[in-house]
């Protein structure tokens, strides 16, 4: 079996603003149900999703087992008003507000939370993270905020500072993860949280001229680098390929991340079976 333990079933790989307007009146099932057919020809039987603001994942949750694929669902990203999350998220002005938002997504049928901790990677620029970022005692909060509901946390997470405060506040797995250090690397091993770096934003983007190739194969060599080293000392990676994001089509992405981790010589097997495990409600 395949796993794919970040994707967003409301994107297509090509165009965001197309992709939210596919489902602005409400999530389209004959997508859904294509990708779902894909998914299963290629043996990806395991979809964690991101979430999304549509209710896209909800539907695509509810129609899963008729095609035999495990699925997972936050519902849609946690994200404080003014930081990164808009896109496929809920903001909160305050804890209270993010409380209820854990609540809601809990009604819908989440099997865990997602929070956005920092922004997203300038690929434009000089590939810093952008935009404000959580900080510990918040982020300390929020996931004991949603342990008391239930749920393991998903931590979309860039940037030294951010990913060790992410980890040190317990969250159960590391999204992207770029510009991850070796002190983050050693909270992994410590924490055991599983990592999913979703390399192909990155390797399938290197060329078509959307972005400066120098800053991506400047990312992406660092990634792959963090990548070996925390495979080394015993660190648990996942395969996950943010599938739904430009230039990572469902499926295809999918066994593109596959690919390139396996090039890397990452054993994934562990990492995967631990997402499973630990992203679902009981």
């Amino acid at each position: 079996m395949k796993y794919e333990c970040h994707g967003h079933m409301m994107a297509d790989g090509e165009s965001y603003k197309l992709a939210r307007e596919r489902h602005a009146d409400a999530p389209d099932e004959r997508w859904i149900r294509g990708v779902f057919g894909d998914l299963r020809a290629r043996g990806i039987m395991y979809f964690r999703d991101g979430g999304d603001r549509l209710g896209v994942s909800r539907l695509a949750k509810a129609i899963a087992p008729e095609y035999g694929v495990e699925y997972r669902t936050p519902e849609f990203i946690l994200h404080r008003e003014g930081h990164y999350g808009a896109m496929y998220g809920r903001s909160f002005g305050d804890l209270r507000g993010a409380r209820e938002l854990v609540r809601e997504a809990g009604r819908g049928g989440a099997d865990f939370v997602k929070i956005a901790v920092s922004g997203m990677l300038d690929f434009e620029g000089d590939g810093g993270v952008t935009g404000p970022s959580l900080e510990l005692a918040e982020l300390c909060e929020l996931v004991n905020i949603a342990s008391g509901e239930g749920f393991r946390v998903m931590a979309h997470c860039n940037g030294a500072r951010n990913i060790k405060n992410a980890l040190e506040a317990g969250v159960a797995s590391l999204e992207h993860g770029f510009s991850i250090d070796d002190e983050g690397v050693a909270l992994l091993r410590e924490t055991g949280a599983v990592w999913v770096p979703t390399c192909v934003t990155v390797a399938n983007n290197l060329s078509g001229g959307r972005y400066p190739k120098a800053t991506m194969e400047r990312i992406l060599a660092g990634h792959a680098e963090m990548l070996r080293r925390a495979a080394s000392r015993g660190c648990l990676i996942a395969t996950g390929s943010d599938s739904g994001a430009y230039g990572v089509p469902h499926g295809s992405g999918t066994e593109d991340e596959i690919a390139y981790l396996g090039a890397l010589g990452i054993d994934t097997a562990p990492g995967n079976e631990r997402i499973r495990e630990t992203f679902r409600r009981d």
